[in-house]
């Protein structure tokens, strides 16, 4: 009960604050939402021999990186209200489901960075429409998309699953998301000791919410919209066993902590 009331406030409160909104810069087209894969986060973070990460507690699970506002052919626009922080007061309803699905694999940085990050840099953009005009609209779709367009099915539906051993082709992600979604979906990789490992999976909406085909940023000039290169093998690293639940508490705890005395 107390949760939902909760709730509600929070969203009452999303008309005050998007009265905030600047809206000298505020003009994009579409919506890219990305999700990437933990197991190629922590790789790259894991270069730098004093870094750790912290997985999510659900195993093989992907995670969201952010929901950003984008014009046709080009990017941005960015930081669209700098004087609108990220407040986490607003997102406390909805703060356990951000941990899990939404969370900051880099254990050494903050629990709030990435969330402040991405709201800041995004979030003040896309709330210029009514469905995502504050903080608690923004994060709640974000885990409402997640739950709904997650690659872990989708992937799995088409017979693609995490292995150090096995490799894909950009093709393959492409395929397996165009055919379950109906739109073209931009896949990303990232280069870890001269082998492409599956970075980031985008699919795009339209500012009314609806699916719709990705443009190529990347200037492909193909069917396939990427920064992979087709012919080479993709790996899509298993993700390691998660720290036990206790230990993400304490560090959540800990991190929750510097975010208050900083």
């Amino acid at each position: 009960m107390w949760r939902n009331l909760s709730y509600a406030i929070f969203l009452l409160s999303c008309f005050t604050y998007a009265e905030l909104s600047d809206t000298k810069n505020n003009e994009w087209d579409f919506l890219i939402f990305t999700q990437h894969w933990p197991a190629t986060i922590c790789r790259i973070w894991m270069e730098k021999p004093t870094h750790s990460c912290i997985m999510p507690h659900e195993q093989n699970s992907w995670t969201i990186h952010g929901i950003w506002p984008n014009k046709n052919h080009s990017m941005g626009p960015f930081f669209c209200n700098k004087t609108w922080s990220f407040d986490p007061d607003q997102v406390k309803s909805i703060e356990t489901d951000l941990e899990e699905s939404w969370g900051n694999i880099e254990k050494e940085q903050s629990l709030y960075s990435l969330w402040a990050h991405e709201w800041t840099k995004h979030g003040t953009c896309a709330a210029s429409i009514e469905p995502l005009n504050c903080e608690l609209k923004y994060f709640t779709k974000g885990l409402e998309w997640l739950k709904k367009y997650t690659m872990k099915n989708i992937l799995n539906n088409a017979g693609i699953t995490p292995s150090d051993m096995k490799e894909y082709k950009a093709i393959d992600f492409h395929n397996a998301v165009k055919t379950k979604l109906g739109f073209k979906p931009m896949v990303e990789c990232h280069k870890v000791d001269g082998k492409q490992f599956l970075f980031e999976i985008r699919i795009c909406f339209s500012k009314s919410l609806e699916l719709i085909d990705c443009e190529d940023t990347h200037m492909t000039n193909t069917d396939i919209i990427t920064n992979c290169k087709p012919t080479e093998g993709i790996i899509y690293p298993v993700t390691e066993k998660p720290p036990k639940r206790y230990l993400i508490q304490l560090h959540r705890l800990l991190s929750w902590l510097r975010w208050f005395t900083v």
